[in-house]
């Protein structure tokens, strides 16, 4: 038994040597170099130059082997691709039959130049003998003839470039596609897998990336698909937030052609370990309609927004956005600063879901934006999160259509903790309580730099269970008032804060600032009947005139605090959040009260005087003199 295996085994050897003998001495491969052309030019239109003799290469596989090769376009300057070597890699028993099988087709050390100077007129291949009618009959007697002339045919199922640069000219930039190593391999008749890795180097940013894909082709140019099995890539270079962008992408791409959709399906991609999901659906028919869907559990902008240079950014892609649209959509685009100027370029329905949105120690929650883009105006139809406890919805539009910028946007907010939100944006405060706000925003920038010093709008402002940490105004009234008089006694009041039930405001924003014009407060001792001022948000500051009434707390005679509690007091809180500094000038707001004290005094003194029994004339005009003296010098020190 194990003669006979061995017999056949040595069979089977002897007949593949002699068929490899017969292959070397018989078959001239290049008998192959004007067919291989010849298809080259029929498929692709492209001139394919080879140089020196083909060879045959024996081992580990059957295949020919070229010198330099060079494929060029007709009328250009340079050829489009330039290679060492080229292999084909092929079947041995087609051979014998005419049939040139080629398994692989691999080029190393492949400079392609996609440029200018490699741009020609496309030959379009014209094959001999060209019938005068369309007949079916005709046709295929011509496909015929032409086999029979060449006498062979050709298939080929996989084609390879290794360690290849392809340069790539858009406009006056040059982008360099480095480490190249692509393979297309036929799976079926008309489906392809694509394996490819390389990196991109541009104006000192490097992209590295790894894909694998299969490529459905079998309704083509009518209907394509593709099946992303992955698409991994690393940024790095100048200008990168946090030195490095990294992430992953994968799903499945349909193409259809008429009309001309671009569809997604089962779409996720990553960003520095943020994942999203969701779906994309482009009508590219005219003027190009996007319908975006994303959701993600968590958005870190930490990992990759710091350092971003806004600036440049977004000019850099408006400019190219703008120039990259070949075709007017838009009857008139505006020729001015417009930042959203890019809207007119599509339509668009957007809709993002985040559950936690996180930057620094700011935390949203539940992110949800609605947006619908319609020849230039975006429409925000809504954009809510909840914010340190509380929670933020907002309504409007930003227009691409005028000349300068502007986004407006009707805004609510409801039942923010001041005390999370300072500490989530870090910032020290001594005020804490619940604010809610409603008004209308509008800025003309969405550079994210300006946009605080740039936004603007009214506000009407409540802040409930409010309390004023540091500065106890009570104490600080009464204290002040005990100078003047000893009918009030100073309490040590050991809170260190003011509460009231809420604080009401108008204000309006303008410059970074929170400019207040009316101002009003009420808790159990305490009513602010009237106050105006200024809060800046960029300087962290604040600087607030208030009129206050003190209701209660009083202590002293019960005739002197009935008056001082109908007395309007003046009182200006200002400095940085975490120092806040107090003036109060209660001189003058005492002074007719106890203008009125004195007054009576003096009169009970004259009384006194003019009831006494005088003896002595002299002695009498003497104590009347001195008392209309004294009276004198207090009004004066008044």
């Amino acid at each position: 038994m194990i003669r006979k295996i061995l017999v056949t085994l040595f069979i089977l050897i002897l007949l593949i040597a002699i068929g490899i003998v017969s292959l070397i001495v018989f078959v001239d491969p290049n008998n192959f170099r004007g067919f291989i052309s010849d298809k080259v030019r029929d498929k692709t239109g492209y001139e394919l130059t080879i140089e020196g003799d083909l060879r045959w290469h024996i081992w580990p596989q059957i295949s020919i082997l070229t010198d330099s090769v060079k494929l060029s376009d007709i009328g250009a300057q340079k050829p489009i691709l330039t290679a060492d070597n080229m292999r084909l890699d092929v079947e041995l028993f087609p051979l014998f039959s005419k049939r040139l099988d080629v398994k692989n087709v691999f080029v190393k050390s492949a400079v392609i130049n996609i440029t200018e100077e490699s741009k020609g007129k496309k030959m379009q291949y014209e094959p001999p003998h060209q019938p005068t009618t369309t007949s079916d009959g005709i046709l295929q007697k011509q496909k015929k003839e032409e086999k029979n002339k060449s006498g062979w045919e050709f298939t080929l199922n996989k084609f390879e470039i290794s360690d290849s640069t392809v340069i790539l000219q858009q406009k006056n930039n040059l982008i360099n596609f480095r480490n190249l190593t692509l393979t297309l391999e036929q799976n079926t008749a008309k489906n392809i897998s694509v394996d490819v890795k390389g990196n991109i180097d541009r104006n000192q940013q490097y992209l590295f990336y790894t894909a694998k894909a299969n490529i459905d082709l079998g309704q083509y140019p009518e209907y394509a698909k593709i099946e992303l099995e992955h698409l991994d890539y690393i940024i790095k270079g100048i200008g990168i937030p946090s030195g490095k962008l990294k992430g992953n992408l994968k799903g499945t791409f349909n193409y259809q052609q008429k009309p001309r959709i671009f569809e997604t399906q089962r779409l996720t991609f990553s960003i520095n370990d943020n994942i999203f999901t969701g779906h994309i659906h482009a009508n590219l028919d005219q003027k190009t309609h996007l319908v975006l869907n994303f959701n993600a559990d968590r958005l870190n902008l930490d990992s990759f927004a710091d350092g971003i240079n806004e600036k440049s950014n977004n000019s850099n892609n408006n400019v190219n956005l703008a120039t990259q649209q070949t075709t007017p959509v838009v009857s008139t685009i505006p020729k001015a600063n417009n930042e959203l100027i890019f809207l007119n370029l599509f339509d668009a329905e957007t809709k993002f879901t985040i559950k936690e949105l996180v930057k620094n120690k700011l935390v949203l929650n539940n992110v949800n934006v609605d947006v619908i883009n319609k020849d230039g105006i975006a429409t925000f139809n809504d954009v809510s999160f909840d914010f340190a406890k509380g929670h933020i919805v907002a309504k409007g539009f930003a227009n691409g259509k005028q000349k300068e910028t502007l986004i407006k946007l009707d805004t609510k907010v409801r039942d923010v903790d001041l005390n999370t939100f300072f500490n989530q944006i870090d910032t020290g405060n001594d005020l804490v309580g619940l604010f809610n706000a409603t008004g209308e925003l509008e800025a003309s920038t969405i550079t994210l730099s300006k946009l605080s010093n740039n936004l603007q709008g009214k506000l009407g402002i409540v802040i409930t269970n409010a309390r004023l940490d540091n500065i106890n105004i009570q104490n600080i009234i009464q204290s002040a008032t005990a100078k003047y008089t000893k009918d009030v006694l100073t309490v040590e009041n050991q809170k260190k804060y003011t509460e009231f039930h809420e604080i009401s405001a108008n204000a309006y924003l303008s410059n970074g600032n929170i400019n207040l014009t009316s101002l009003t407060a009420n808790s159990e001792t305490l009513d602010i009947i009237e106050g105006s001022g200024r809060i800046g948000m960029e300087q962290k500051d604040l600087d607030v005139n208030l009129n206050i009434k003190m209701l209660g707390g009083w202590n002293g005679k019960s005739e002197t605090i009935a008056k001082l509690q109908q007395l309007t007091i003046p009182f200006r809180i200002y400095g940085q959040f975490t120092k806040l500094n107090y003036q109060i000038d209660i001189s003058q707001v005492l002074k007719d009260l106890l203008n009125d004290k004195i007054q009576q005094g003096l009169d009970k003194l004259r009384n006194k005087l003019e009831n006494r029994n005088l003896k002595d004339d002299k002695k009498s005009n003497s104590k009347q003199k001195a008392a209309e003296i004294l009276e004198g010098l207090l009004k004066n020190n008044l």
